[in-house]
């Protein structure tokens, strides 16, 4: 059983143990400064340019849901939330026609429910890329390796199955992350392939038909271009990225294998102008070339 007086409740207690403060204190101050920037500018008309921003979370601890709601009262004004096949589909069809959000979550937190919850209250439904692997794991010192060497976290607790059927009766998707968080850049081919058809498999039965696909650590130098055939291969009809980045009207249908999904993190803790501010400068810079496969030559 766990003991839930060692597993971390709050997104305090990971701010306190971050070996990394002065960077993140120096971080913050510039992003204030570019923050205030974008503020003191008319950015209006990049805001509604027609376009899909993907954002997902890891967690929503006790301490951030309040936060995260004035996020998602601040992000309804200028934005319509979809659904994540929805906003798939959107990208794929050609279809973007004005500013779109879409949320997912990675990794199976158990205060993902936190999320949940709140996400529900706006009406907005997301995908929720889960490790089989770690559903249902109840013994305290397998979390705590599995949190320290695969989610470089403190231990935290993760849903079960009977979470994952919740989401699933509120309206929300369920993704693969994989079976155990892997690095799949640093993994033999071959195993990558039995873990994507092993993941799909317990996740159809368990869920339903799983359509999306996300990897872990989420940098493109976490991937490459035979996984990305290897997912399209087991049956997934989409693969994203934690690369930062929105996507506008491709002009013309796109192939599934052709797009490749980028994601902003998002932490429910964050400055809400910083998060603005980087939705506002993916926004700018946004090109046909965002929706496009970056392991291509």
């Amino acid at each position: 059983m766990i003991n839930m007086d060692l597993l971390t409740t709050k997104f305090k207690r990971i701010k306190e143990a971050n070996p990394k403060k002065i960077r993140n204190f120096v971080r913050n101050i510039a992003l204030d400064m570019l923050s205030l920037k974008f503020e003191l500018s008319d950015f209006r008309a990049e805001l509604e340019k027609p376009r899909i921003q993907f954002l997902y979370i890891h967690h929503i601890f006790e301490d951030e849901a309040e936060n995260f709601r004035k996020l998602l009262k601040e992000l309804a004004k200028y934005h319509s939330f979809i659904s994540y096949s929805e906003a798939v589909n959107k990208v794929l069809n050609n279809e973007i026609d004005k500013p779109y959000i879409a949320f997912s979550s990675d990794d199976g937190f158990k205060n993902n429910l936190i999320a949940a919850k709140i996400l529900n209250e706006f009406n907005i439904k997301a995908c929720f890329f889960i490790n089989p692997d770690t559903i249902g794991l109840k013994d305290f010192s397998q979390i705590k390796i599995f949190c320290k060497n695969r989610l470089l976290l403190p231990p935290i607790e993760f849903m079960d199955w009977e979470d994952v059927n919740r989401l699933l009766k509120n309206g929300h998707e369920i993704g693969s992350h994989t079976m155990g968080h892997i690095n799949v850049a640093t993994t033999n081919t071959s195993q990558v392939k039995e873990n994507l058809i092993q993941s799909k498999d317990i996740l159809d039965k368990r869920c339903g038909n799983i359509a999306h696909f996300a990897y872990p650590y989420g940098r493109f130098f976490h991937f490459h271009q035979d996984a990305l055939n290897l997912v399209f291969e087991t049956g997934y009809s989409s693969c994203a990225s934690a690369e930062r980045g929105c996507h506008i009207a491709p002009g013309r249908k796109l192939k599934t294998e052709e797009l490749f999904i980028r994601r902003d993190l998002v932490i429910g803790d964050w400055n809400i102008k910083h998060v603005k501010y980087f939705i506002l400068k993916n926004a700018i810079n946004a090109s046909v070339e965002t929706n496009k496969n970056p392991y291509q030559k």
